[in-house]
């Protein structure tokens, strides 16, 4: 006899309310749904399995958010710059090959801008991010340019200038990566060269 096991999810609007909603720009009306997994025999719900995902979604862009920015919408903005300023770092690590010395200026750039200590293996799974292929790292910024503070993108622009500037001796091509970043981010080329010339590092 032949038996179909599988998994269906199922999300279940839980909530909804208005919040300022981070792409549009504007008081948005949301709704907050729970994705419940279930184990299935022959297409038929059996038993609950753990929570897929409890997410926010916009009405009018469709962005989804995590919930906490409806209740501590400061904390999630600083979450999302202090992990892009990572991601950033660690698209130049990859591309400026990932040694121990590189990886070590790396931890203490992130330190120095934003008072945070991370570890190798938060490195790791930024770069295993990275190389699968799955989160190409120009168009993650370009997704998150509106979520980010316009101090992040100072510190991005100019933490990414000083570990660039200790890898190589910043020739055409890397003054270039760094220009795409601040574009990435939406800062303007006269911007990105006013950081760098008045924040040498």
């Amino acid at each position: 006899m032949l038996i179909f096991f599988g998994e269906h999810e199922i999300a279940q609007q839980v909530k909804s309310g208005e919040f300022q909603c981070p792409i549009c720009n504007k008081q948005r009306v949301y709704s907050q749904h729970l994705a419940q997994s279930y184990f299935t025999i022959f297409w038929i719900n059996v038993a609950k399995l753990e929570n897929s995902s409890d997410y926010l979604r916009c009405n009018s862009c469709e962005s989804c958010f995590n919930p906490l920015i409806t209740q501590e919408p400061d904390k999630y903005r600083l979450a999302i710059d202090k992990s892009t300023i990572l991601r950033c770092l660690c698209y130049l690590l990859s591309g400026y090959g990932d040694t121990v010395h590189s990886r070590k200026r790396l931890i203490d750039l992130y330190k120095n801008h934003t008072k945070l200590v991370i570890s190798t293996q938060d490195i790791d799974t930024e770069l295993m991010f990275i190389n699968s292929g799955n989160s190409p790292t120009l168009p993650f910024l370009q997704n998150v340019s509106n979520l980010l503070s316009a101090k992040a993108k100072q510190v991005i622009v100019l933490a990414c200038y000083q570990f660039a500037l200790g890898s190589s001796m910043m020739e055409h091509q890397d003054r270039v990566r760094i220009n795409t970043i601040g574009s990435s981010i939406n800062l303007s080329l006269p911007e990105v060269e006013y950081l760098i010339v008045n924040n040498p590092g």
